[in-house]
């Protein structure tokens, strides 16, 4: 019995959410009038006629399924591009409210569409040019329609908004139908030439991304003239979401600064790299470092000549060994690092090596939040080694400990 009246909900659940389905979809097919309206819409914002536009705006918007003949992101293309700022303003606001919600996008995949979307930009993704040009190119054409605005001849309220947005609008991301389209997976299966089904799916979305410049100094003046608004406008219907988007901003802010000065964390840390060093001698090695220890093996490569206090020339012709050293970071910071090391197998060393860091990875990538960075370096090694004189010849001629010195100086490149 029990499993009966579980069935029986189950059952109950699935129409009624079958049946909010079936409400929520368009048929293009039945959709010929709107389509013409549309056209009508296209030809009126080409020829200029206000009238026509407003009136082909007003028959749009009386539909069965909000947004489905022409949904809000091309209501407010449309009024951009005719400089309505007084209504194009609430309504860019009210778009970014509902970040990250699903909404209706509209039935048509047409000509005004593509019209609309070439106008305007912001919203649309080319993948003909460099993801970061597309980028700065969609926000400075949208900078540019909201700083118009701020200027534009409506009431105050306005004004002060749009001069907010002019740089909150970084911190949003549009999509339109088009990149749910192509990008989107289930909707490419019903793609058709003239016209598309029904898209649910967002419309804007909250993402900064910290690996592209963000401008502080403008995110300190918009701060203060968000508050400057909701203590002016508290009766607003945008002042509560502006004293949520304050604390966003300033979380985002901080966030930017941690991931930008990213090497903070990294210093004193573990790390793998490549150096090559000229001096007396060719150098090469492999430093691996754990929290402030670092161990490199190492290969040198090259002919050492001495010159002792006492005796003769003494020479050493077969310095081609390996060797490794162990080091302790005992300063670092954004461009230095000094590290004393002792090392040796076929001989001893103790020296001291300075690296200077010349260039490194604006931001970490992947998953590990990896970095990568290049540096000049300079190596001071004493050598304790054993070399034959001049004098003595033959397999076995004794040899002689040596203290020797060595300067080198190098570039390396090394993996955070």
């Amino acid at each position: 019995m029990f499993c009966i009246q579980i069935r029986n909900i189950l059952f109950t659940v699935l129409c009624v959410w079958t049946f909010a389905l079936a409400q929520n979809l368009v048929n293009p097919a039945e959709m010929q009038s709107e389509l013409k309206t549309r056209k009508d819409l296209l030809y009126a914002l080409k020829t200029g006629n206000t009238t026509m536009v407003d009136s082909a705006l007003l028959v749009l918007s009386y539909e069965k399924i909000p947004e489905s003949a022409i949904d809000s992101l091309e209501i407010l293309q449309v009024n951009l591009i005719r400089g309505r700022y007084d209504l194009a303003v609430p309504q860019f606001a009210n778009i970014l409210m509902k970040a990250g919600q699903k909404v209706q996008f509209s039935f048509a995949y047409d000509s005004l569409f593509q019209y609309l979307r070439n106008e305007t930009r912001f919203a649309a993704q080319y993948n003909d040019r460099p993801g970061d040009r597309d980028r700065r190119e969609r926000l400075v054409k949208l900078k540019r329609y909201l700083t118009e605005a701020a200027q534009a001849n409506m009431k105050q309220e306005y004004r002060d908004l749009a001069s907010i947005l002019v740089d909150l609008h970084p911190y949003y991301h549009f999509l339109d139908k088009e990149f749910w389209m192509y990008l989107g997976g289930p909707y490419k299966r019903s793609l058709s030439t003239d016209s598309i089904p029904d898209i649910v799916a967002m419309r804007v979305e909250n993402r900064t991304d910290f690996h592209q410049e963000m401008d502080t100094v403008a995110a300190k003046s918009m701060l203060e003239k968000m508050r400057a608004f909701c203590k002016n406008y508290p009766e607003s219907e945008y002042s509560a979401w502006l004293g949520k988007e304050i604390k966003n901003v300033e979380s985002d802010q901080e966030r930017y600064k941690r991931f930008r000065h990213y090497y903070m964390d990294k210093l004193y840390t573990g790390g793998l790299g490549f150096e090559v060093f000229i001096g007396n001698s060719f150098v090469m090695g492999v430093p691996i470092q754990f929290s402030r220890l670092i161990i490199t093996p190492s290969y040198i490569l090259g002919e050492s000549v001495y010159t002792p206090d006492m005796g003769g020339k003494i020479s050493r012709t077969d310095f081609d060994d390996f060797f490794v050293t162990v080091g302790f970071d005992v300063y670092e910071n954004k461009r230095l690092k000094f590290q004393p090391f002792i090392g040796g197998i076929e001989f001893y060393t103790a020296g001291l090596q300075a690296d200077f860091r010349f260039w490194m990875s604006k931001t970490p990538g992947g998953e590990f939040q990896g970095a990568t960075y290049l540096s000049l370096k300079f190596r001071y090694m004493g050598i304790y080694s054993p070399a034959k004189t001049d004098a003595e010849s033959g397999d076995d001629a004794p040899e002689e400990a040596l203290w020797s010195n060595w300067f080198f100086v190098g570039l390396g490149i090394h993996f955070w």
